[in-house]
């Protein structure tokens, strides 16, 4: 597997190279995970090559990662691939009780906030938003607009989400934010002082709403007072 997927790509051979889409028109991808990995990797320090030829894992998932010729799959598992193998914890600094929390928040965002955005981007009547995002033209942008909706309303169907009507999932999506600048409160990170795994995973999640879905309830939101510490954290992720 790991030659037939590392062809024509260069590399070291004890290298560190990131599978996931491309880089998106505002944001430095079009989807929160690989940025909610990239960002891990930049905060650690850790050399790596980015590939964008949206090549899909053995999984069938994206963002992956090829590591010494070891594939792993899921941003999270990458990230948990990552601090055992380099002795690297962002939440080394956090109780028990923290790490809890925090892995509480982190399942909100992605099982749960994630689904309320996709709603809006992919399965609205008006597909301006998606096109924005997909790096197409012509039969081929309408093919891919309609099959990413087909797919993302099944795969919200299956969640659970996509059963809910508009006004209901937007209902959660905005709970779901308004939890998050709550519990960031006056911090300068989602955990305090210092910046944890849940600020890769909110800055991956929030990037998206700010830069990729103008226009949406969730942008605006976010760009009013209430939700302005949440552009705070994002700006002082990115500046890590």
């Amino acid at each position: 597997m790991g030659s037939k997927l590392m062809k024509n790509v260069p590399h070291r051979p004890d290298g560190l190279i990131l599978y996931q889409l491309g880089r998106g028109p505002m944001a430095p991808s079009i989807s929160p995970f690989p940025l909610k990995l990239e960002t891990f990797c930049r905060i650690a320090e850790l050399p790596y090559q980015n590939d964008h030829t949206a090549k899909f894992s053995s999984k069938g998932k994206t963002p992956w990662m090829l590591i010494d010729g070891i594939a792993v799959s899921d941003s999270q598992l990458c990230i948990n691939y990552l601090k055992e193998k380099f002795d690297f914890d962002l939440n080394g600094h956090l109780n028990a009780a923290d790490k809890g929390v925090a892995r509480g928040l982190q399942k909100m965002i992605e099982e749960n906030l994630y689904w309320t955005m996709c709603h809006v981007t992919f399965c609205s009547d008006d597909k301006s938003l998606l096109k924005k995002l997909l790096p197409y033209t012509g039969l081929r942008m309408w093919f891919m607009t309609f099959l990413l909706s087909i797919v993302i309303k099944l795969e919200m169907w299956g969640h659970g989400m996509g059963r809910h009507t508009d006004e209901e999932i937007w209902t959660i999506g905005k709970s779901d934010m308004e939890a998050l600048s709550q519990f960031l409160g006056n911090k300068d990170y989602m955990m305090g002082e210092r910046v944890s795994e849940l600020d890769c995973v909110a800055f991956g999640m929030l990037a998206q709403i700010l830069w990729h879905m103008p226009g949406t309830p969730h942008h605006k939101l976010m760009t009013g007072r209430l939700i302005v510490g949440l552009r705070k954290q994002l700006y002082a992720v990115n500046s890590c």
